[in-house]
């Protein structure tokens, strides 16, 4: 640019002073041109460089953009599962008395809870859904609970620091329109059920009466929506298939079933909301064919008979505005022994025991007379209106079995099985929130057992004041205090 104001300044001194010299002038047009070419290559030069400097901004932005969707794709494939935590801390004080009046406690048992839940849409009309548990004593290594390992309880008992498949499921929207049908193919959300979300403080977690099941299984299930052809809301009619035992040993996958057969669970289920916000009433009809007695005497696992469960319940979240939830459960089962009886080691020496052969609700051989039993269950929980107090809760609980009540609840959230008892069961508790995510809860459980063996499908229950039974539990007190985070 200098180059270019001193040869234009010199360009001008020389036209004044020779102007009137045509001799000159030759020599003026050759200096301008070689000025205008001088100009020329240097604004070419200066426009290089410019497009240089722009090439380089420009490589420099796509370097960006690039680098930014490379993040956007990697988290996309990360992100493909939202993950959820739910963590509890929960500490029991026990009591017990025989029926022979032996009283026994244990005041301080610690417990922790871990569950990962798991989402993903896979398409407009299919998304998995899945959970896995850690639930542990603290210190325990998991041997002191005998069934922790049988598949419905698995991380619903308290075991060892291993962590287990509680749910793992695929929603396949078969059909679409007025009468849609979708399937549910896999571990099943059959745990945590109707009513217990209202003590759990949570949203409704299963579909099925926790009163009848309660803990993992395996199956199928097809829903037909019916809310739209019949104006009824959230109507919907249920049809499952599933195992709650399979043969999976040795050469019986090629057809040696040991001479057990598998224990099949056909149910159907009808929902329907009763026009009342928050409503719903569920009828529900369950078999079970060849039931396994799950003896603790190696290899004498048999096929004891079939039992059937009918359930009907009704609930009510906040109904008409008044923060009061209220819900009521009430079932029969029918059990149907095939007079096939299996051995048990009650001594724990590895030995079965004389006197203790047991079949399905019965200790006679040959007999196949049904056993008929009933259960209800019923509660309510009020939330107070105090923001200083983050709302906190109140609930009240009450069940009742009777002699010959069976439900399939081996796997229940609640470590007492409260629901199975053979008697009466009465529950208290308070909720005190924390924020939005955590809380407090603190209760107590009184159960008071008439007869024995209360969510076992072996042996006749008997009144707990006949001979031989004074050992067994007669009444249980349970208070308890735990710490619940879930986000």
């Amino acid at each position: 640019m200098k180059k270019t104001i001193v040869l234009s300044a010199l360009a001008s001194l020389v036209v004044s002073v020779y102007a009137a010299d045509s001799s000159f002038q030759a020599q003026i047009d050759e200096l301008k041109s070689k000025i205008e070419a001088l100009q020329k290559a240097q604004n070419e030069q200066m426009s290089k460089q410019q497009t240089a400097q722009v090439g380089k901004q420009e490589i420099a932005r796509v370097d960006e953009l690039e680098e930014r969707i490379d993040k956007v794709e990697t988290a996309s494939m990360v992100n493909k599962i939202n993950w959820g935590v739910d963590f509890r801390t929960r500490v029991d004080s026990f009591k017990r008395t025989t029926a022979d009046g032996i009283k026994s406690s244990n005041n301080d048992v610690w417990s922790n809870r871990l569950r990962l839940n798991m989402s993903s849409v896979i398409t407009d009309d299919m998304k998995f859904t899945g959970r896995v548990v850690m639930y542990k004593n603290w210190a325990d290594d998991g041997s002191g609970f005998t069934y922790s390992g049988m598949d419905p309880m698995q991380g619903r008992r308290p075991s060892d620091s291993s962590v287990f498949v509680d749910r793992a499921y695929v929603d396949w929207t078969v059909l679409k329109g007025n009468v849609p049908v979708a399937l549910t193919i896999g571990r099943q959300p059959s745990s945590d059920g109707p009513s217990h979300q209202f003590k759990d403080n949570t949203v409704r977690k299963s579909t099925y009466s926790a009163l009848s099941f309660d803990g993992g299984a395996d199956g199928v299930v097809a829903t037909v929506g019916l809310s739209k052809i019949t104006s009824i809301p959230d109507m919907a009619l249920r049809f499952g298939y599933g195992k709650g035992y399979q043969q999976n040993t040795g050469a019986s996958y090629v057809g040696a079933s040991g001479g057990i057969a598998d224990t099949k669970v056909v149910g159907a289920f009808l929902d329907a909301g009763l026009g009342i916000a928050g409503s719903l009433v569920q009828v529900s009809a369950v078999k079970a064919t060849d039931v396994v007695s799950n003896s603790n005497v190696q290899g004498q696992n048999k096929n004891i008979g079939d039992v059937s469960l009918y359930t009907a319940m009704v609930e009510f979240t906040n109904l008409a505005d008044t923060n009061l939830d209220l819900f009521a459960h009430y079932a029969i089962s029918v059990s149907k022994p095939n007079g096939t009886l299996s051995q048990f080691d009650i001594n724990g020496d590895g030995v079965a025991d004389t006197g203790y052969d047991v079949g399905l609700l019965t200790s006679t051989f040959g007999d196949t007379s049904d056993k008929k039993g009933h259960a209800f269950w019923m509660g309510g929980r009020y939330t107070f209106s105090s923001e200083m107090l983050n709302n906190p809760r109140i609930g009240l609980e009450y069940n009742h079995g009777s002699q010959n009540w069976f439900s399939f609840t081996q796997g229940s959230n609640d470590v007492t099985n409260k629901l199975a008892t053979r008697g009466d069961a009465i529950e208290a508790y308070y909720i005190q929130p924390i924020n939005r995510y955590a809380y407090l809860r603190t209760g107590a459980q009184f159960i008071d057992y008439d007869y024995s063996g209360s969510g076992m499908q072996i042996g006749a229950p008997t009144v707990l004041t006949s001979p031989g039974y004074g050992s067994q539990l007669d009444k249980l007190k349970n208070y308890y205090l735990l710490f619940n985070v879930s986000y």
